[in-house]
């Protein structure tokens, strides 16, 4: 059996907290570590670039460039990708030697309009003839302590290049790094809580975390939803827009809850209440709303493919496992606000039961961390990653159409 190509991606954001790029980890089932973008020929080296780089932003369609790492052989066979220069940054591995060659073949890339970024840096003199070549320099934050960052810096000021922070896992270490000067930003910091002392939910919070509460109870009856419906007629608006959209392909159009109900079925009508309830979070990067989805989307396919019995409960899970960093509050208070059962606070706080292990083994091959040497459900979790990136990418689309 042929290997087959495992790929994640990691944003990167501006000081904005706008992604405004993806690395992208990959390797495949047999343990190598391929390039998929060197061989074969632009158009199907694109489709596979542009399926993990694409991203719906204001109801358009963007592909955003995809920082892609290079081993010191990579680099040395000195030939180019097969894309286009705007459609990758060409990250050079921390221990690339930067040999006359090497340096030969990067300027030889430079020159063609690729952009260059260093990985993992730290100054040294060895590297001044790759640092007058590169355009983004990565620092690991968890390889340095803050007084040697600040030196790093400090250091990197004569040269033309835009500071990467890596590995930012706080508000405050993207606080600390955005007033040291660093212009980007990669890490899970974006989904982490900001816990102020004295803060208090909004009320489009208080809005989501009712409607939450109601969609978990097993036997919510439709008379609930549409009464909780009712006091926010913004969010009848939202729906019923949303549902009328030609990506639904209804025959006629619906004018009702009930009518939408009939339409979508009770499962679907309390995903996308809950969906759009969640997208409208001023304040909030997006990737956020997008992570949220992707996790839920693709833990649900995941249950699906494994034949659990409840690919729904999955699919909140999924939604829940970071509700924390849209909510501003911790991931305990947020569920005992919406009362899930235990057996949902189990799969969610700590990884219980079969939905709990699933969720979480999602979250791992989402974030590019997931180790196993099971071929079979590597490959199943890839095959379901790819169809939630474009799901994803489409419920984007839809709601920011809504909330238009």
């Amino acid at each position: 059996m042929p290997a087959q190509i495992l790929m994640a991606r990691q944003p990167i954001f501006n000081q904005q907290l706008k992604v405004v790029a993806y690395e992208l980890l990959y390797r495949n089932n047999e343990g190598t570590n391929p390039l998929p973008l060197i061989t074969g020929d632009q158009a199907s080296s694109r489709v596979i670039l542009h399926s993990y780089t694409s991203v719906t932003e204001a109801g358009n369609l963007r592909v955003l460039p995809a920082f892609v790492n290079f081993t010191q052989q990579m680099l040395e066979q000195d030939s180019l990708p097969n894309v286009p220069p705007k459609e990758i940054v060409v990250e050079i591995l921390e221990d690339c030697l930067p040999t006359s060659k090497l340096v030969a073949t990067v300027r030889k890339l430079a020159e063609a309009g690729y952009t260059i970024a260093l990985d993992d840096f730290i100054y040294s003199d060895d590297a001044i003839p790759l640092l007058e070549i590169a355009r983004i320099v990565k620092i690991d934050l968890r390889a340095l302590p803050a007084n040697q960052l600040a030196e790093q810096v400090e250091r990197l000021k004569p040269y033309n290049v835009r500071l990467l922070a890596e590995k930012v896992e706080t508000h405050e270490e993207y606080a600390q790094c955005r007033d040291l000067g660093f212009d980007l930003f990669q890490g899970y910091f974006f989904s982490k809580p900001q816990l102020l002392k004295g803060s208090h939910v909004g009320s489009s919070k208080l809005i989501l975390l009712q409607l939450m509460g109601i969609l978990n109870q097993p036997q919510v009856e439709f008379s609930e939803i549409e009464a909780l419906i009712g006091r926010d007629p913004g969010l009848t608006y939202k729906l019923l827009r949303l549902v009328n959209s030609s990506a639904f392909g209804l025959k006629r159009q619906v004018s009702s809850i009930q009518d939408t109900l009939v339409y979508l079925g009770l499962h679907e009508l309390k995903k996308w209440l809950t969906l759009i309830a969640m997208a409208d979070n001023p304040g909030k990067p997006s990737e956020l709303i997008r992570q949220l989805l992707l996790l839920a989307r693709m833990s649900e396919l995941t249950a699906q493919a494994e034949q659990l019995d409840s690919p729904g409960e999955a699919f909140m899970c999924g939604l829940l496992l970071h509700l924390d960093g849209l909510l501003d509050m911790s991931t305990e208070d947020a569920l005992a606000q919406i009362q899930v059962g235990d057996h949902i606070r189990a799969a969610v706080m700590d990884g219980e039961g079969a939905v709990g292990e699933l969720v979480h083994r999602v979250e791992a091959f989402v974030r590019g961390t997931l180790a196993s040497d099971d071929r079979a459900m590597m490959s199943r979790l890839h095959t379901t990653y790819m169809e939630s990136l474009q799901w994803t990418r489409e419920s984007m689309q839809l709601m920011q159409q809504a909330n238009s």
